[in-house]
């Protein structure tokens, strides 16, 4: 059984759950270069954190465990109209069997609103006919359960002990000090955009969010 933690090092970051940590590493096994938590917006009363952009696509990435409430989506637009750029949503723990990724979905929105006109799994299929059959079994190996994952150096057990006990405000500045630095040093590291990040910003550049900034430009 996964033991409960905090937080997942992962590339130099400290991931916040089991699902962000899979998500994570599906976004890798696609090619798709990313930076954890590096804006901090401010919208309405408070501040909203995404938890990954995606520089080569020009999008951030939320991800929740479940499908997100009317108040999370309408932060996600408050984002949008104040920044200029897109929210996606990464939704359930990603899965894999011999058919591919499950258990898993993006919401994005269109022009009729929000939609899940398109999945994880047709993008892997997308992978698979285009790119190549053994990219596609990488994403699905990508999101395979750990039996070994309770294993790790006792490092990062002590870290993580130290920062469940510190305040809440302290716990942030750490991370958001920690990501600061890691992010800096993968964008010294950001390589030229991948297939599949380039196949990802055409279809987003045709939709009516980019469209519209471009005419609001």
């Amino acid at each position: 059984m996964r033991e409960r933690r905090a937080i997942y090092h992962h590339n130099g970051y400290r991931l916040r759950s089991y699902t962000e940590l899979m998500w994570a590493r599906l976004l890798e096994a696609s090619g798709i270069f990313y930076l954890y938590e590096p804006d901090l917006v401010r919208v309405d009363e408070g501040y909203y954190l995404p938890d990954f952009w995606l520089p080569n696509v020009g999008i951030y990435l939320e991800v929740k465990g479940k499908e997100p409430t009317p108040e999370e989506v309408q932060k996600a637009d408050a984002v949008m109209a104040r920044t200029g750029k897109e929210v996606m949503f990464l939704i359930g723990l990603p899965e894999s069997d011999r058919g591919g990724l499950f258990n898993c979905g993006l919401l994005m929105r269109g022009a009729n609103g929000w939609h899940h006109n398109i999945s994880p799994i047709d993008l892997q299929c997308l992978v698979r006919d285009y790119v190549s059959p053994e990219a596609a079994a990488r994403m699905s190996l990508s999101v395979q359960k750990d039996d070994m994952d309770y294993v790790r150096p006792i490092g990062e057990i002590m870290e993580e002990m130290f920062l469940v006990r510190a305040d809440r405000s302290d716990m942030e500045r750490v991370l958001r000090e920690t990501h600061a630095e890691a992010n800096a040093q993968r964008l010294t590291l950001m390589p030229e955009p991948t297939i599949c990040e380039t196949a990802l910003k055409s279809f987003l550049d045709r939709q009516i969010f980019r469209t519209s900034q471009r005419g609001a430009a």
